[in-house]
């Protein structure tokens, strides 16, 4: 490219990019707008319109919208040009490149950086010195990319911090823990273990004043604002409980790979017991903010051959012609029964149980001898280190393919093993937390979360619905004020099987 001297006014437009601009305050673009718009001025071009893209990298491949605006804008005749910083700003992938030296051959458009100069596609030099500059632009964006995936591998194998926004429950430096924000974690993986729900702990967090991280998030237009933080949502908390650094482990691309550098803020096998819970099948967020009933997936249908839990719906309608909570099987076509005197008798059953003198003696599993969590640990990451070894002795053909494979799924099948263990382990019992053997439990039974309360009657029994006929039961009392009651409901129309003798 060649500089040349100031010509007739052009319309021109200009268009300004910068890769990353975490902090949000656009330096970067606006000084390209700056060195742009003195140029034109140096040259007695008038600036018709500024396109800018700001935090957008061109070599990532992601949509760079007034990137797109601006092609658009130049192919429909409305400028005669664009100035940029460096031919770099418009293209960093060959294939833009050939797309935007295309329209400039096609409408015999100005095209003029600060840095370069001018494009000149009107010879065969000038096109061949423009391919190159974008075969040296895309080289030179995958050796940047190569020298970053580089670091962060050596980092990897060390298990050190490989940077990034500051992580909850330690300092920006990714290894001192943050105690204001660790607390309440510990807090939170105990409650998950215990019962909670996701919903409960994020309540209790915010009444506490625990928020996430400050973060610049991106506005409406496309640039990062103010840091700010955020109360936590059931999503956010989840992805957090479920992170490997929480108890020191290092992990890449969703895989457990070894030891880390930072300390742990829980114990491997409390964070594994979390886990364990967050990752059951059964376990779902309900939708929206309606109630949640006890038995919900929960209760089983006593239809015979049927092997469905009970959903929330409605039954008929009660007084008031207001409609009735009952749970129906989920095929639609076996038990329904009435959820409010049968969550009732559930209940009342619970309690008695809970509140028997023998009820810790029974219901609490005794204490017995095991691993230290200590070696459990120390043996998981010697497992990890033997499968790092095996694909370091294959990569140098001491070892052949089938030897790698066998070798593997015998190590990896002994650390699932050991890491069932391990969230065996530390899984509380639900029923732990609890005071049992007095009447304490009946008190605060209503403050419990619905979670508890269907992690606690999940612990005791199992509840089934069995068949039952209409009408009202045999001794049956009407009412005094002579009122009809919403169900006529019988005990023995539900099978309750306790989890625990005596």
């Amino acid at each position: 490219m060649q500089t040349t001297p100031t010509r007739s006014p052009r319309r021109m437009v200009v268009y300004a990019r910068i890769s990353d601009d975490r902090e949000g305050r656009q330096n970067g673009v606006d000084r390209q707008e700056r060195q742009c718009r003195a140029l034109a001025d140096k040259n007695g071009d008038e600036v018709v319109a500024v396109f800018v893209d700001d935090d957008r990298s061109a070599y990532s491949g992601k949509p760079r919208p007034d990137y797109r605006k601006m092609l658009a804008f130049l192919r429909d005749g409305h400028a005669d040009g664009a100035y940029a910083l460096a031919p770099t700003r418009f293209y960093r992938r060959l294939d833009d490149g050939l797309e935007f030296f295309k329209l400039i051959a096609e409408k015999g458009l100005e095209v003029e950086t600060v840095k370069q100069g001018r494009y000149d596609l009107s010879t065969a030099d000038g096109r061949r010195d423009a391919l190159r500059a974008a075969v040296d632009a895309q080289h030179e964006a995958e050796q940047i990319s190569e020298r970053v995936r580089d670091a962060k591998a050596d980092s990897l194998a060390k298990g050190e911090y490989r940077g990034g926004p500051r992580p909850f429950g330690y300092e920006s430096d990714g290894v001192t823990i943050r105690e204001a924000e660790a607390a309440p974690l510990r807090s939170a993986t105990d409650a998950i273990i215990a019962g909670d729900s996701l919903r409960s702990v994020c309540r209790t967090w915010a009444a506490d004043g625990v928020r996430t991280v400050a973060r610049r998030f991106k506005q409406p237009d496309g640039t990062r604002g103010e840091p700010e933080d955020r109360e936590w949502t059931p999503t956010e908390l989840r992805k957090l409980l479920l992170r490997p650094r929480n108890c020191g482990l290092i992990d890449h691309r969703g895989e457990i790979v070894g030891k880390a550098a930072w300390p742990a803020i829980v114990s491997e096998d409390k964070w594994r017991a979390c886990r364990a819970v967050l990752e059951r099948p059964e376990r779902r967020t309900s939708p929206g903010s309606g109630r949640v009933w006890l038995g919900t997936g929960l209760y089983l249908c006593g239809m015979q051959d049927c092997e469905e839990t009970v959903r929330a719906s409605t039954s008929g309608k009660g007084s008031g012609d207001a409609h009735v909570p009952a749970y129906r099987c989920r095929t639609g076509k076996h038990v329904t029964r009435v959820a409010g005197p049968l969550d009732e008798h559930v209940t009342n059953l619970v309690l008695v149980r809970l509140s028997r003198p023998d009820a810790a003696s029974v219901l609490l599993p005794p204490s017995r001898p095991s691993e230290s969590r200590e070696d459990l640990a120390a043996t998981a990451n010697a497992l990890r280190g033997k499968l790092e070894a095996l694909a370091a002795d294959y990569a140098e053909d001491l070892i052949t393919r089938q030897q790698l494979l066998d070798a593997s799924a015998l190590t990896r099948k002994r650390l699932e093993k050991l890491e069932a263990q391990m969230a065996a382990q530390a899984q509380d019992n639900v029923l732990a937390g609890l005071p049992l053997g007095t009447t304490r439990v009946v008190k605060q039974w209503p403050d419990y979360h619905i979670d508890k309360k269907r992690a606690i009657v999940d612990a005791l029994m199992t509840v089934t619905i069995l068949p039952s006929r209409r009408g009202r039961p045999a001794g049956y009392q009407v009412p005094k004020d002579g009122a009809p009651t919403a169900s006529y409901f019988r005990p023995e129309s539900v099978r309750i099987e306790w989890k625990h003798p005596g």
